[in-house]
C-alpha cells in the first residue's frame, strides 16, 4: 500500500524584531501632534481676528504661528504642555499688530513650575517691534537708539537735556569699545521737531533687567545689548506715538489733522519700514 509522502515542511521566517516602543509613539504622536497643533490654533482664528488691527490678515497670521510653533522643538513642547499660555502669547502679539516672528514678536518657552505642565509660552515684542509701533501711529520720521560702552566720548547737556557728542569708532569691536555704560533713545518727530531724549545709565538699566520676567535668558546672553534698547525704547513710548495699527488706514483726514498729523502722506515708503507690513502682504498673496 503506497505511503503518503511526508509533507514538506515551510521554512520558518525568522521573527520580526518589534518596533521600538518609544519611536512607535514617537511617530504616531508626531504624526497626530502635527494636525492637533494646526486645528487647536485654528479654531482661535476668530478670537485672533477681533483683536488684530486691519492690516494682519487672520489666515496669514494662524499660517505663521502654527510653523513658527513646528520649528522650535523646546516651544512646541512647552505649547503641548500649556495650551494656554500659547493662545495667551498669540493673542497678545495679534492685538499689538504684529505677526509672530523672532525680529518683531517671539514666542519663547519657559519652565514654570507653578504652571500647567511645569511649562508655558511667552511671547516677548523685541525692540524691533516696539520701533516698528512707532512708525505705525505715522507721527516719527525717524526713531533713533544706541548704546554707550565705556571707551566712547560722550556728552550730554543737562540744561537742554539734549546729546551734544557721542563719538566711537565704528569699526571697533564691542570689546575694544567696553563694557556697556548706558543708552538712549529719540525720535524726529513729523512735526519737525525732536522728541524727548531719554537716556539710562548702567545701574538703572540693571534695575530693569532685575525686575524683568526673562532674566538671564536674554539678559545674560548674546541679546543683552538688545534689551538694554528695548529698555529704553519703552521708555520713549511715553513721549512718541504708538499704534498697533497703520494709522492711514483707519484715519479719515479730519481725525488726522486733529491728532496733529494733517501733513502726513502714507506712501509706499512707509510701509517698507514695516517688516510686518511686507511679511503678512506676500502670505496673504499665498494664501
Amino acid at each position: 500500500m503506497p505511503t503518503t509522502p511526508p509533507r514538506r515542511q515551510q521554512p520558518t521566517k525568522p521573527a520580526q524584531r518589534p518596533a521600538s516602543p518609544s519611536t512607535a509613539v514617537a511617530t504616531t504622536a508626531d504624526k497626530a501632534g502635527r494636525k492637533t497643533l494646526t486645528r487647536f490654533i485654528e479654531e482661535y482664528t476668530g478670537d485672533f481676528a477681533r483683536v488684530a488691527p486691519a492690516h494682519i490678515s487672520p489666515t496669514a497670521f494662524v499660517e505663521l504661528a502654527v510653523g513658527y510653533v513646528r520649528r522650535d522643538v523646546k516651544l512646541r513642547q512647552a505649547a503641548d504642555a500649556n495650551p494656554a499660555s500659547l493662545v495667551l502669547a498669540l493673542r497678545q502679539c495679534a492685538a499689538l499688530g504684529h505677526t509672530p516672528m523672532p525680529k518683531i514678536y517671539a514666542l519663547v518657552p519657559f519652565n514654570n513650575k507653578n504652571a500647567t505642565g511645569g511649562k508655558e509660552v511667552v511671547g516677548i515684542e523685541t525692540y524691533h517691534g516696539v520701533i516698528e509701533r512707532m512708525y505705525r501711529a505715522g507721527g516719527v520720521q525717524s526713531v533713533h537708539c544706541e548704546l554707550v560702552r565705556r571707551g566712547d566720548r560722550f556728552r550730554w547737556d543737562a540744561m537742554t537735556q539734549r546729546v551734544v557728542a557721542h563719538e566711537y569708532d565704528p569699526f571697533a569691536t564691542e570689546a575694544d569699545r567696553g563694557e556697556l555704560m548706558g543708552v538712549y533713545a529719540w525720535a524726529r518727530l513729523f512735526t519737525g521737531g525732536v522728541s524727548q531724549v531719554v537716556w539710562l545709565n548702567r545701574e538703572q538699566v540693571m534695575k530693569h533687567r532685575a525686575a524683568s520676567r526673562s532674566g538671564d535668558a536674554f539678559w545674560g546672553g548674546p541679546w543683552e545689548a538688545d534689551m538694554w534698547r528695548k529698555t529704553a525704547l519703552h521708555g520713549l513710548e511715553r513721549y512718541v506715538p504708538t499704534s498697533a495699527e497703520y494709522r492711514w488706514q483707519v484715519a479719515l483726514s479730519g481725525s488726522a489733522a486733529a491728532s496733529g498729523f494733517a501733513g502726513y502722506r502714507a506712501d509706499a515708503g512707509f510701509c517698507e519700514q514695516s517688516s510686518s507690513c511686507r511679511l503678512d502682504a506676500a502670505a496673504t498673496r499665498l494664501a
